[in-house]
């Protein structure tokens, strides 16, 4: 029985390995995200936006990256198609600076997901529904909330359009074969050596 659960401790530490880099200082850190449309007009259905991304970084002898990532994986929180949202450095002052990509909604929702520099990865979550009623620009709390002034969008990277997936079930299940594989691998190895060792006992 302890080997069992030996083997499902380790299964969680092996798990939990995959956050490790994000645990450690980041040279590049996220202070803050908002959303806001090209023209600054209300969104609708079919229009693009700026993701508008602020960070920060550590040391002052540290250069912030060309360019991040930002990736929207869940709509409302339903697991979606995901969508990679190159990010273009736009501007920077002292310890921060600004990024910004553009990318199309499905619909007016909260869409979330991860924001990338380098190795360190943050989650986030923007709101279209705000500015589809009527604001240009609104930000999303995540270290602090920072007010994005507006961005011009002619040259930076814009996300291909992707089409909403109507069936989010499957991509929710997606997780869950790895989940079942690692547990179920680790609790094959420990049952193996509780009857290795009964045998060893026997004999």
């Amino acid at each position: 029985m302890r080997r069992i659960l030996l083997a499902l401790v380790l299964s969680v530490l092996t798990l939990a390995s995959f956050a490790a880099p994000a645990a450690a200082k980041c040279s590049t850190c996220l202070d803050g995200i908002s959303v806001q449309t090209p023209d600054g007009q209300p969104w609708s259905e079919g229009k693009p936006v700026t993701l508008v991304v602020s960070a920060r970084r550590a040391d002052a002898g540290v250069a912030f990256p060309a360019d991040g990532l930002a990736v929207i994986m869940q709509t409302d929180r339903e697991r979606t198609k995901c969508i990679n949202v190159a990010l273009k450095l736009v501007s920077q002052a002292g310890e921060g600076a600004l990024y910004a990509g553009v990318f199309y909604p499905f619909r007016a929702a909260a869409y979330s997901g991860l924001v990338q520099f380098g190795e360190f990865t943050f989650d986030m979550t923007i709101d279209i529904g705000p500015i589809a009623a009527g604001s240009a620009a609104v930000p999303t709390a995540v270290q602090t909330t920072v007010v994005a002034p507006a961005v011009v969008t002619r040259d930076l990277p814009a996300a291909a359009r992707e089409e909403r997936v109507d069936e989010t079930l499957s991509y929710t299940l997606g997780t869950l074969p790895f989940l079942l594989l690692a547990l179920g691998f680790w609790s094959i190895v420990g049952l193996a050596l509780t009857v290795r060792q009964a045998r060893a006992r026997a004999a």
